[in-house]
C-alpha cells in the first residue's frame, strides 16, 4: 500500500506542532506569573502602607507628647525630662536649654544614652533632621518657645529628643508587628539605618537579593517570600528615606508547580508522538528511496533490461514509473532523430562538453561552406566565421544558456545569406551541460520580400483612412488596420468575403445600382452611406471606391477608402438638440415651440379651426428648490415634464421655456370642454405627492389659458394672454387654471404703470421709512425701533408694500429700494443722536436679492461712515428662507456682518422649511416670530404651543426673542409668561415718521411704564 504524503513535510509539520505547542504553553505560564506578581505588589504597597501610618503616627505622637509635656511646665527651675515621661515614648535621649539673643546657650538637664554630640543644637526648628553620633545615626526632632525673664529680658527656652536608629529598636519592631511583615529595612544613601526582621527561614535571601538589585523580589518554588522598597515620608522630616519591606506572598506555591508539571507532561507527549512517527516515515522513506537510487544507477550505467520496483512510498513510484517510461521512448526515439537530423533541409550541428562536433547534416555543410568531416572541433569552425556574436552564444551554451532567433549574413561565393539560428545547451540527468545543438533556418529570400514590402506595408497600415482592396469580381482580397479598427472585422473574416457583407438595410436596391453604374462609368464614386460593425452596429462613413487597371486596361481591382464619420454625425445630433430641446427635461425649448406654435397657428388658420396655448407655472417650486438643494429641484421638473407628457394626447405638445415654466399647444379642439379637460388633468397630476430619496413633496400649478381666435390671432398675443391668464391663476389661490379674458390684461398693465411709478418714486426719494416701536414687555418701555418702507403718491395717499413690495422684486428694484431704506435710516440715526435722544437700535429688513447683493456690505459701510452711525446701533434682519439655498454661502455674508459690528436678526421665523438645522451655525442674536402665531395665541393652543418652544430654544442658544403683531394685552401677559420679553405691534404704536419717535417713544413709557 503507498502513502500519499511527504514524509519531510509532515516532519516539519509535527515539528511546527510541537513549537506552537510550548510556545502556547510558555505563553500562558508568563501571563499567570506576571498577573501574580502583580497581586503580589499590591500586597507589598498595603503592607508598606500600613508600616508607615504606624512610623508616622508614633514619631507625632512622642513629639506631641514632648512637646506639651515642656509647654505645660514653662519654669526654667523645673525638671521636665522624667523617666516615667520618656519611657512611654520612643525617644532614647533629650536634652533641654536655655538660649539668649546672642546665641549663647546653656543645658539645663538632659536624659537617657547620649553623647557628646547630641549636647549640641541643630540648626533646624521644628522638624526632623539625622544626627551623625557616635553610636551611629540617630533622627532628631527639636523646638523652642520664646520667654521673657524677671527683668525683662528675652530668651528661648528648647528641647531636642533623640532616635537612635539601630537594629530591633522598639520604633522598627512595633512598626513591623503592626504591619504584618516578616521584616522591614530603614535604608537612607543607600544604607541601611536600622531593620526588624523575624526568624523565619528564606528571609535573609529575599532581603539580600533586593539590596542587590534595588528591585522587587518576587516568590518563588523554593521561597514563599517577596520583598518590594519604597519611599518612607516623614512629616517635615529628611529625604531619601526607605523601607524595605519582606512579605509572605500568596497563591503562588501550588499553582506553579502544578502548572511545570502539566506542561513538561504535555511537552513529553508531543515529543513521543513525533518521535515515533519520524522513526516510521523514515523507514519508509529509506526504503522507497533506496529502490528508486537503485534503478536509476542502473540506468546510468546502461543496463537494458533493468525495471523499477515499486516502493511503499507513492512520489517516489512515480518517479520511477516516468523514469522508466523516459528510457523506453528515448530508445525508441535514438534512430529516429538521427535519420531526421540527416534528412532535414535545415542546418544543424551538435557538440559535446568536450567542444567536438557529435551530429551534424549536409545543410549545415551547405551553409557554412565547410567540410565538417575534416573539422572535428566548434572552435574551428567559430574562427572561420569570425562572427562575435556567435561566439557569444556558443560559450553561454556551456553556461546554461539558450539563444533564440540569433540571426547572421553569412557571405558565400558572392551571395549573401540570412540565416537565423537557436543555440540550446543539452543537459544529463544531473542537469550538467554536457554539450549543445544548434539548428539554423534561411530566412534570405524572406529578407528580401520584407524588404520589398515594408515601406508599401507603411504606407498602407499607417494611414488613417481604412483600406479595403478587392479583386474584379468584388472579393476582399486583403484591409488594412484603420479597417479593422472601425469595423472591427480581423483580416481573416474579410478575406474571401464581398463587401456586400456589411450592408446596414438603410439604403434602397437603387441606390446600389447608381452608385456601381457611376462607378462603371467614371471609375471612381464618392459619397456618404451607412454600413454595419461587427457587432451589429450600423454607422456612417465617407466612402471613396476606385477602380485599379493594369497595363492593358483589363480591370483588376477594387480599391475602397472610408473614414468612419459617426463622430461627426454625432455632433450635429448634439447641436440640433441643443438647439430645440431642454437638456434637462428632454422637452422642447423655446425655439422649437416658436417654431411649432408658428406652424399649428398657421394650421388652424388655414383650416378655420380652433387651437389653445396654455402656460403652465409651478406654485412654490421655489421653496422647495431653496430648501432641498437644486438636485432636488431638477428630479422634481423631469417628473413634472414626464407627467405633463402623459396628460396630453401625441398631436399636442409639451415645452420647457425655462426655469419651473411649461407651455402646451393644443390643437383640433371643438370646445372649451376640451381644454377644460385638460388643464383639469394638468393640476390634478401635477398636484399629486412626489417621493424623492425619503422626501414626499407637494407642488401645485397654476394654468393660463389662451385660445385662437378669440383671445389673439398672432403667436404674440396668445402667449401674452396666456401668461396674464396664469398669474390671474396665481392670484386667485393657486392650484388651478384659468382662461384669459381682457380685464386681466389691464391688471397687467397697472402692475406695470406701478412699476413705472416706483421707478420715479425711488430716484425722486419718495419711499422714507416709518418706524415701529419694540417694546420691553416687562417694564413697558421702547427699546429700539424698526425701519419699514412706506410710499406716499403725489397726492399724499398711502401705497401698500403688499402692493409695491413684489413689483419692485419683480422689476428688479428691490436692491436700489433697500438701499435707500438703509442710507435714510443711517441719516436718521444721526439726527435723533445729536438731540441725544436714545433710541436702542435700529432694525432694517433685507430682500433676499439685496442679501445676495455683493455690494451690500460695501453700501452698509458707506452709510455708516457717512453719518458717523456706531455699527451696533443697527440691526438687519434676514428671512429664513433666503439662507437655505447657499448655507455655507449665507453663513460667510452673516460672520462678514458681524464683524462690522451689526446685529443680526431672523424675521418670520418659524414659517421656512429648514432653519432649525442651521440655527446653531448661524451668527443670530435675535429671533422674531411671525405675527400669524401671535394672532390666535390666547386662543389656539398649537400656536401657543410652537412660540413657547421657539422661546425655550432661543434661550437656550443665548438668543433674543420678538413677538411681532401684538395688538391686546392677553397675548402680552402670555408673552411675559414664557419669558418671551420684547413684543412689537400696534398695541403700542403704529410705524410713524422718523420725527415723531420722540413723542411717541415718551407716551408709550407714559402709559405702559412701570
Amino acid at each position: 500500500m503507498s502513502f500519499r504524503f511527504t514524509p519531510v513535510v509532515l516532519f516539519f509539520f509535527l515539528s511546527a506542532l510541537l513549537a506552537v505547542s510550548t510556545f502556547l504553553l510558555w505563553s500562558t505560564y508568563r501571563d499567570t506569573e506576571e498577573a501574580l506578581q502583580v497581586f503580589q505588589l499590591e500586597q507589598l504597597k498595603r503592607t508598606h502602607e500600613l508600616a508607615q501610618q504606624d512610623f508616622i503616627h508614633r514619631l507625632e505622637e512622642s513629639k506631641r507628647a514632648l512637646e506639651s509635656a515642656f509647654v505645660a511646665n514653662n519654669d526654667v527651675e523645673k525638671k521636665i525630662l522624667n523617666k516615667i515621661l520618656m519611657d512611654k515614648m520612643i525617644w532614647n535621649y533629650a536634652v533641654s536649654y536655655i538660649k539668649t539673643n546672642d546665641d549663647d546657650y546653656q543645658l539645663v538637664e538632659s536624659y537617657g544614652d547620649f553623647t557628646d554630640i547630641s549636647r549640641k543644637l541643630i540648626l533646624k526648628n521644628n522638624q526632623w533632621v539625622f544626627e551623625e553620633t557616635s553610636k551611629g545615626l540617630s533622627l532628631v526632632y527639636q523646638f523652642s518657645i520664646r520667654q521673657t525673664g524677671p527683668n525683662g529680658e528675652i530668651f528661648f527656652r528648647g528641647l531636642k529628643a533623640g532616635i537612635y536608629l539601630k537594629e530591633n529598636s522598639p520604633l522598627l519592631n512595633h512598626m513591623r508587628v503592626a504591619s504584618g511583615a516578616s521584616a522591614h529595612y530603614l535604608i537612607y544613601a543607600g544604607d541601611v539605618l536600622a531593620s526588624s526582621v523575624s526568624l523565619e527561614e528564606g528571609v535573609q535571601v529575599v532581603v539580600d537579593e533586593a539590596l542587590k538589585t534595588s528591585a522587587p523580589v518576587f516568590s518563588t518554588i523554593d521561597n514563599i517570600f517577596s520583598a518590594d522598597m519604597r519611599p518612607l515620608r516623614i512629616h517635615l522630616g529628611p529625604k531619601g528615606i526607605y523601607l524595605l519591606t519582606v512579605a509572605i506572598a500568596q497563591g503562588e506555591e501550588s499553582w506553579e508547580e502544578d502548572f511545570r508539571k502539566s506542561a513538561i507532561l504535555g511537552v513529553q507527549f508531543v515529543l513521543i508522538v513525533a518521535i515515533v512517527l519520524t522513526f516510521l516515515l523514515r523507514t519508509l522513506t529509506q526504503k522507497s528511496l533506496n529502490r528508486l537510487l537503485t534503478y536509476l544507477s542502473g540506468v546510468k550505467d546502461g543496463q537494458r533490461d533493468i525495471f523499477y520496483q515499486p516502493g511503499p512510498i507513492y512520489e517516489f513510484n512515480e518517479v520511477g514509473a516516468v523514469v522508466s517510461n523516459m528510457v523506453t521512448h528515448l530508445s525508441e526515439q535514438g534512430k529516429y532523430i538521427a535519420d531526421l537530423v540527416g534528412s532535414a533541409n535545415s542546418p544543424i550541428i551538435a557538440w559535446d562538453e568536450k567542444r567536438k562536433i557529435s551530429l551534424f547534416n549536409k545543410a549545415v555543410e551547405d551553409v557554412l561552406g565547410m567540410n565538417l568531416k575534416t573539422v572535428s572541433n566548434m572552435d574551428d569552425v567559430l574562427k572561420r566565421q569570425k562572427n562575435p556574436v556567435a561566439k557569444k552564444a556558443y560559450e553561454d551554451s556551456f553556461k546554461g544558456i539558450a539563444t533564440s532567433s540569433l540571426e547572421t549574413r553569412i557571405s558565400l561565393k558572392g551571395r549573401v545569406r540570412y540565416i537565423i539560428w537557436n543555440l540550446t545547451p543539452i543537459r544529463d540527468t544531473s542537469q550538467k551541460v554536457i554539450g549543445g545543438v544548434c539548428q539554423g533556418q534561411d530566412i534570405t529570400e524572406r529578407r528580401l520580400a520584407e524588404r520589398r514590402l515594408r515601406l508599401s506595408s507603411k504606407v498602407f497600415d499607417s494611414t488613417a483612412e481604412a483600406i479595403m482592396i478587392t479583386d474584379e469580381k468584388g472579393l476582399i482580397i486583403d484591409v488594412n488596420t484603420a479597417f479593422t479598427d472601425i469595423t472591427g472585422y480581423n483580416r481573416e473574416d474579410v478575406i474571401g468575403q464581398n463587401p456586400r457583407m456589411m450592408k446596414s438595410g438603410r439604403h434602397s436596391q437603387a441606390f446600389y445600382e447608381d452608385m456601381w453604374q457611376e462607378l462603371q462609368e467614371r471609375g471612381i464614386w464618392r459619397g456618404e452611406i451607412w454600413d454595419r460593425r461587427k457587432n451589429g452596429e450600423e454607422f456612417p462613413k465617407m466612402l471613396s471606391i476606385s477602380a485599379a487597371r493594369n497595363e492593358s486596361g483589363r480591370l483588376v481591382n477594387y480599391v475602397a477608402v472610408f473614414s468612419d464619420i459617426t463622430g461627426q454625425k454625432e455632433n450635429e445630433n448634439k447641436l440640433e438638440q441643443l438647439a430645440h430641446f431642454d437638456p434637462l427635461t428632454g422637452l422642447p425649448n423655446r425655439v422649437l415651440f416658436q417654431d411649432r406654435l408658428y406652424s399649428a397657428l398657421a394650421r388652424a388658420k388655414r383650416e378655420k379651426e380652433h387651437m389653445a396655448v396654455l402656460f403652465v407655472d409651478l406654485d412654490r417650486f421655489k421653496q422647495i428648490n431653496d430648501s432641498f438643494g437644486h438636485r432636488m429641484g431638477d428630479l422634481l421638473l423631469k417628473e413634472v415634464s414626464r407627467r405633463l407628457q402623459h396628460s396630453m394626447r401625441e398631436i399636442d405638445t409639451v415645452a420647457r421655456l425655462s426655469g419651473d415654466e411649461f407651455t402646451v399647444i393644443l390643437t383640433d379642439i371643438v370646445s372649451n370642454e376640451d381644454i377644460e379637460m385638460v388643464a383639469s388633468r394638468i393640476v390634478k397630476s401635477v398636484g399629486a405627492p412626489y417621493f424623492f430619496e425619503g422626501h414626499e413633496l407637494f407642488v401645485s400649478a397654476s394654468v393660463g389659458i389662451s385660445v385662437y381666435p378669440l383671445d389673439g390671432d398672432s403667436s404674440e398675443d396668445l402667449m401674452r394672454h396666456a401668461d396674464v391668464a396664469m398669474y390671474q391663476a396665481k392670484e386667485k389661490g393657486r392650484n388651478n387654471y384659468q382662461f384669459f379674458d381682457f380685464s386681466m390684461n389691464e391688471n397687467a398693465v397697472n402692475k406695470m404703470s406701478l412699476a413705472n411709478q416706483l421707478r420715479i418714486a425711488l430716484n425722486r426719494n419718495l419711499v422714507v421709512p416709518h418706524y415701529q416701536l419694540k417694546i420691553d414687555s416687562r417694564t413697558g418701555t421702547p427699546v429700539g425701533v424698526e425701519a419699514l418702507a412706506r410710499w406716499f403718491d403725489d397726492y399724499g395717499k398711502a401705497i401698500s408694500p403688499v402692493e409695491f413690495i413684489p413689483v419692485a422684486e419683480e422689476n428688479g428694484l428691490i436692491i436700489k429700494l433697500g438701499t435707500s431704506i438703509i442710507q435714510s435710516a443711517c441719516v436718521q440715526a444721526r439726527m435723533w443722536c445729536d438731540m441725544q435722544f436714545d433710541f436702542g437700535t435700529i432694525a432694517i429688513n433685507l430682500s433676499a436679492q439685496q442679501f445676495r447683493d455683493q455690494n451690500l456690505l460695501a453700501n452698509i459701510q458707506e452709510a455708516l461712515e457717512d453719518n458717523r452711525v456706531s455699527p451696533n446701533q443697527l440691526e438687519l434682519e434676514v428671512t429664513e428662507n433666503m439662507m437655505v439655498e447657499d448655507v455655507e454661502g449665507a453663513i460667510n455674508i452673516l460672520n462678514a456682518i458681524k464683524e462690522m459690528g451689526l446685529k443680526i436678526s431672523i424675521d418670520d421665523f418659524g414659517t421656512g422649511y429648514s432653519s432649525l438645522s442651521y440655527l446653531k451655525r448661524f451668527p443670530v442674536d435675535t429671533l422674531k416670530i411671525d405675527r400669524s402665531f401671535i394672532r390666535d395665541l390666547t386662543r389656539d393652543n398649537d400656536d401657543a404651543a410652537i412660540v413657547s418652544a421657539i422661546v425655550s430654544l432661543a434661550h437656550e442658544l443665548n438668543i433674543k426673542v420678538v413677538a411681532e403683531g401684538v395688538e391686546n394685552m392677553e397675548q402680552v401677559e402670555f408673552l411675559k409668561s414664557i419669558n418671551c420679553n420684547i413684543v412689537q405691534g400696534f398695541l403700542y404704536a403704529k410705524p410713524c415718521e422718523g420725527g415723531k419717535i420722540p413723542l411717541v417713544w415718551n407716551h408709550v413709557v407714559e402709559e405702559f411704564g412701570k
